[in-house]
């Protein structure tokens, strides 16, 4: 509810909202938050790539973090879209018998970019209990031998500058997410240089708004080279949101098309953040009233917001043509990817029951960077290595379970000196093994949402 009690959000709404908010403190590490507040001694003038807080050794006492690993949390600086610095946050997961590398290479590294959490401070993944993707990703990866450094990303976690300035998040701006996963890198590493080396091998890594993110990494290492890097996996990447989007509009009856509807204000939101000016103009009266009455004051994350907006329609929620404005087309061309040249090898993975994610968009930007790193003329010889796998029968989330002894194999190839995959580009398909069978979610957490008796009642919770 906003400062001043007013909103048209009727009872029955601020019910929702406030029960959304109740759930997620649940899941927060530290109800405080205080690591995340940025010291008093930060400047826009300091370079990206800095280390401002350290926390060696997280408590593990409120995280559900396997035993055996141990966690470290750090403040660092990063650049937004538009090449400001900015503070923001990360965790660290260590490993409790590294992968072993050759004598003097350090720890292997991955790199990890998370999904959607949110778009607001209290979203972070490092401080949920389980670090938002606990057994899909980082701790298979941590638990294999591997160093997991994992952005928050720019306004998550880290939300206030010490002059009371607003860090908002940039929800899918690739480009802006790939700066905080490699300058979270340089702050790891500045903080634990014995083990974490300045050369050391790196795999990025994520799935979803994170496989957009680790995509945007591949091609910023054309021009932005990080040290130290063998390659890169995106599952379920978003590249070009707003020509799904525009599928979307288009026909609703497509798998994916629902959801993307549905987060049309956060789309609005996201522009807003990298376009300040711009002030929410997409919204409707009733859906700007909740974002910033009802939403923003509770900083409600993915499940709360879902909860928030489920009673309105797209007429609802956002402007007739408000995605073809000025402002959201330069947003739009500047957080796509794909369809350019990268830095490789690159591990592409979709679902072919994705609900969230086109499947058939995720091949259309892999052809068209097939075309992009190829030489000229028509026999022209490809650059680099893009590989990319369907499974046929995974959504949204099970397409990382699906996927796992693919990339974690992939990834280990890379990390213990295997020959990297020959320059080109190849596509292939798994049907899966008695996949008839296997149980199918959009959603996170996927093992409460199997078994919940209340799954109608009570699904918006599994989008934490």
């Amino acid at each position: 509810m906003s400062k001043t009690g007013f909103t048209l959000c009727n009872a029955q709404c601020q019910g929702l909202a406030q029960a959304g908010a109740a759930y997620e403190a649940t899941a927060h590490a530290d109800p405080t938050a205080s690591f995340y507040k940025v010291p008093s001694n930060f400047s826009t003038s300091l370079a990206p790539g800095l280390l401002l807080r350290v926390e060696q050794a997280t408590s593990m006492v409120n995280y559900s973090v396997p035993s055996g690993l141990t966690m470290s949390r750090i403040l660092y600086t990063t650049k937004d879209l538009n090449g400001t610095t900015i503070p923001a946050s990360a965790y660290i997961l260590w490993p409790y018998q590294p992968l072993a590398l050759p004598a003097g290479k350090g720890y292997p590294l991955v790199a990890w970019a998370h999904g959607t959490s949110g778009q607001f401070g209290k979203c972070s993944p490092s401080n949920y209990h389980n670090l938002q993707y606990h057994f899909m990703a980082p701790f298979v990866l941590a638990m294999h031998g591997m160093v997991v450094v994992a952005p928050d990303y720019a306004g998550l976690g880290v939300d206030t500058l010490p002059s009371g300035q607003t860090i908002s998040h940039p929800w899918l701006a690739s480009p802006a997410h790939a700066n905080d996963l490699a300058y979270a890198i340089a702050g790891a590493r500045a903080a634990f240089p014995s083990v974490l080396k300045p050369k050391g091998p790196f795999v990025a890594m994520g799935h979803s708004q994170g496989g957009g993110a680790a995509w945007a990494f591949a091609e910023r290492q054309v021009s932005k080279p990080v040290d130290g890097y063998l390659g890169t996996v995106a599952i379920a990447p978003i590249t070009r949101i707003f020509s799904q989007y525009e599928l979307a509009l288009s026909n609703t009856s497509l798998p994916f098309a629902p959801l993307t509807l549905a987060l049309s204000a956060t789309l609005v939101a996201s522009v807003t953040a990298v376009y300040p000016a711009y002030n929410f103009s997409g919204m409707t009266d009733i859906s700007r009233d909740r974002w910033l009455n009802v939403l923003k004051p509770i900083q409600g994350c993915f499940p709360t917001s879902v909860l928030v907006f489920s009673d309105l329609n797209l007429t609802q929620l956002v402007q007739p043509g408000w995605e073809k404005a000025e402002t959201v087309q330069q947003f739009a061309n500047r957080t796509a990817i794909g369809g350019a040249k990268f830095k490789g090898p690159m591990l592409v993975i979709g679902g072919g029951l994705d609900t969230v994610v086109s499947v058939d968009g995720i091949k259309t930007v892999v052809n068209a960077t097939c075309s992009a790193i190829k030489g000229p003329g028509p026999k022209g010889v490809a650059t680099e290595s893009l590989e990319m796998v369907t499974y046929e029968t995974a959504n949204h989330f099970p397409q990382i379970q699906a996927s796992q002894s693919k990339w974690l194999e992939w990834v280990k190839d890379r990390f213990m000196g295997a020959a990297a995959p020959k320059a080109g580009c190849t596509s292939s398909s798994i049907a899966g093994l008695r996949s008839e069978f296997t149980f199918q979610t959009p959603l996170p957490n996927f093992l409460e949402d199997w078994v919940d008796p209340n799954l109608q009642t009570e699904g918006w919770k599994y989008f934490l």
